[in-house]
């Protein structure tokens, strides 16, 4: 089961049920996709929603004819959403039917959302991804170390926009969308695994959604590093040769000496250019890494932990099983 790819809208203009999807187009479709035909039919709206543990994922695609389309987001029950402006164009917003929002082009942003919401599209196709969450998901999350900080302040502004039913949470802390959020989205979309396995992939993609949105926060007025051509090109060498040795155990003052870098560029700029820090990527493709072995029918168990750089399979499954909450096994169960 597949998310729409962001090209897919155009083939489906003129369905009006997910079983006229032709079927070469099938695996682009997921259940629960529908098409919404308003009354002028000036407007049609593909929606798509999955359960991912503590998380919903949805996905809308919005055609609209008219010069200017009015749509009515309405959450299934009140809830926090991170929302992502996947298109090009700026729309206009009511959250609650008064709060003024200007939702613009890779933006993202968390919202508290119940019944009374607007959204005025100029004509075009637009794209909008976002995930929803219940308050204890991110409550959870902001008690954490890294984040502690903003836990009293974000707790006070849910309270708020619940009182005024609806409203956005981090205003005025706008997040861009960058590489590391399109990724995200990226793999959500094209998850691929057996329907267990998918579930517990998506959660933890959700998780380090959100977690990147608050990192972004506290990062907001942290000074960049001015990033070259060259430097870029040597930190996406960097990234291919840490891929390419994901077996090994990786040092980095030893890697930046390789590199002919200093090792603030190498975790400041590498987290500058990537929306995560080096050490996190490492441990996040060796995860990734590992649940495409488990794919692969046959391999035995020690293969994969030799792989990954893990000493034994035991120990790799205890990685796994804190890094996705189950065990290696779930994804090893074919498709």
């Amino acid at each position: 089961m597949y998310l729409f790819s962001a090209d897919s809208i155009e083939f489906f203009r003129e369905l009006h049920s997910p079983s006229d999807v032709p079927k070469r187009f099938a695996s682009k479709i997921m259940h629960h996709s529908s098409k919404v035909l308003h009354g002028d039919q000036q407007k049609t709206i593909f929606l798509q929603r999955i359960i991912a543990g503590f998380f919903e994922i949805f996905e809308h695609h919005v055609v609209c004819n008219a010069q200017e389309t009015e749509i009515l987001p309405t959450p299934l029950t009140p809830s926090l959403h991170l929302h992502v402006s996947m298109d090009d164009n700026e729309v206009d917003a009511y959250v609650n039917g008064q709060q003024s929002v200007d939702l613009k082009p890779r933006e993202v942003n968390l919202f508290y959302l119940e019944e009374i919401n607007i959204a005025v599209l100029p004509p075009g196709k637009h794209c909008f991804f976002h995930i929803a969450f219940k308050n204890d998901t991110l409550f959870r999350l902001l008690k954490k170390k890294p984040f502690a900080g903003l836990y009293n302040k974000y707790q006070k502004k849910v309270k708020q926009v619940e009182e005024e039913m609806g409203g956005m949470i981090n205003e005025p802390g706008q997040v861009s969308m960058d590489a590391y959020f399109m990724m995200l989205i990226h793999e959500i979309r094209q998850c691929n695994f057996n329907e267990a396995a998918s579930r517990y992939y998506r959660e933890k993609k959700c998780q380090l959604m959100l977690e990147h949105f608050i990192r972004q926060i506290l990062y907001i007025r942290e000074p960049k590093i001015e990033l070259t051509d060259q430097k870029i090109l040597t930190l996406d060498y960097v990234k291919e040769y840490v891929k390419l040795n994901i077996n090994k155990p990786v040092n980095l003052k030893q890697l930046a000496g390789q590199f002919n870098i200093s090792t603030n560029l190498l975790e400041k700029g590498f987290r500058q250019l990537n929306g995560i820090s080096l050490r996190s990527f490492i441990h996040m493709y060796r995860m990734e890494f590992i649940t495409k072995l488990l794919a692969i029918k046959g391999m035995p168990h020690d293969s994969i932990a030799r792989l990954t750089g893990f000493r034994n399979y035991a120990a790799l499954n205890a990685a796994f099983y804190k890094y996705f909450g189950c065990n290696a096994e779930v994804f090893h169960e074919q498709c």
